[in-house]
């Protein structure tokens, strides 16, 4: 039994180094991506990207992705917020060790669930907005049974006749008072301190937003 974990623990690792390798050396893992090059244009999904060092001496780009993503506005008379949720289990990077020291590191047992919510804006500022093209979304970030206040730089676009909601935010694991994830405890792979959270979402997937921007552009 234990020679046979042992064979199977070794023949994964073996792949996963081959693996890891034969992207760096293809050139596919070493450049941070534009968030053009990770989402496609009907995907309603939320990514993070990061920087790791592979065997202490190559570095890589890493980028988990979820399209489990809901979305909806919430309105109180004339002011109005959005909650945005996705389960931490749907987050891929494509390694399935990393997912899984992610899903532990994110206390995925206690909250399986990342939450963002808005503070309440009012109608003028989602008109000007709207008009603008662009916005900076102040609100609250729920990760591993804490609140953070962020604020998301967000982009707003009509592209092949969608209106899209896009954006980044650059922070750190240790912002959220998160550890680094890493792949066999940074024996093969080790994380920088680096976090960008991206955002892809389709107007007419946010419940209630569509008939909120008829409304503001109405006025």
């Amino acid at each position: 039994m234990t020679s046979t974990l042992s064979a199977l623990m070794f023949q994964n690792l073996r792949t996963l180094l081959s693996t890891l390798l034969f992207v760096y050396f293809l050139g596919l893992g070493t450049q941070h991506l534009e968030a053009e090059e990770i989402f496609q244009q009907e995907d309603h999904c939320l990514a993070y990207q990061t920087e790791e060092t592979i065997l202490m001496f190559i570095d890589s780009v890493v980028i988990g992705k979820t399209c489990e993503v809901s979305a909806r506005v919430d309105r109180e008379g004339e002011n109005t917020r959005f909650v945005v949720n996705f389960p931490i289990s749907s987050l891929d990077s494509g390694i399935g060790m990393r997912d899984e020291d992610v899903r532990e590191i994110l206390s995925v047992e206690s909250q399986p669930e990342i939450r963002f919510v808005s503070d309440f804006i009012t109608g003028e500022q989602i008109s000007s907005a709207l008009t603008q093209g662009t916005t900076k979304l102040a609100g609250v970030l729920e990760v591993a049974e804490k609140s953070f206040k962020v604020q998301f730089p967000l982009k707003l676009s009509k592209q092949s006749g969608e209106w899209l909601v896009t954006g980044k935010m650059v922070s750190s694991f240790t912002e959220f008072g998160l550890e680094l994830p890493a792949v066999l405890g940074g024996v093969v792979a080790d994380t920088r301190d680096y976090l960008e959270l991206l955002v892809h979402l389709r107007f007419k997937m946010v419940q209630g937003l569509a008939e909120l921007q008829a409304e503001s552009l109405s006025q």
